[in-house]
């Protein structure tokens, strides 16, 4: 039952944590350029709104089953974890952190953007914007790869 248990948070916090990145990809990529030839400031803030609940929902839940399959890993080893296993959590940790505070701060500042603009009009985004959206899947592509150390 435990195996069952720790495979189904296993399973959890990847599918968030694909769902986390690729909707960030998404939206940074793909979204918000063709929205901004297409559609009114409005419009993108409605998109911007929805997406915006889904993150905050899926960095939820990754920080929530992350944590807790560190202490699975450490319980299994009868709570003594090697220092390097103990070392990349801590880096993929910062990774994290560094990976939502700069989608926090592309969020807040893309959305403080659509806010300003006529609702009718069409906006380009600042580039200091658009940087911030490339840093978060920088660093993403970061806690990706510590992921990779952490599983050997």
């Amino acid at each position: 039952m435990r195996q069952v248990v720790e495979l189904s948070l296993r399973c959890i916090h990847l599918i968030a944590a694909i769902l986390w990145f690729g909707g960030v990809f998404f939206y940074s990529f793909i979204a918000i350029p063709l929205g901004q030839r297409k559609l009114h400031a409005s419009a993108l803030l409605d998109i911007h709104n929805r997406f915006q609940g889904a993150m905050r929902l899926t960095i939820n839940i990754l920080l929530l089953t992350g944590g807790i399959v560190i202490f699975i890993v450490a319980w299994n080893n009868n709570m003594q974890v090697e220092s390097e296993y103990m070392i990349y959590s801590a880096a993929k940790l910062a990774a994290f952190g560094i990976m939502t505070l700069c989608w926090g701060l592309y969020s807040s500042l893309y959305r403080k953007h659509l806010e300003a603009a006529e609702p009718d009009s069409s906006i380009t985004v600042p580039t200091h914007v658009n940087v911030l959206g490339y840093l978060t899947l920088l660093s993403g592509s970061v806690v990706f790869a510590l992921s990779l150390l952490l599983r050997n």
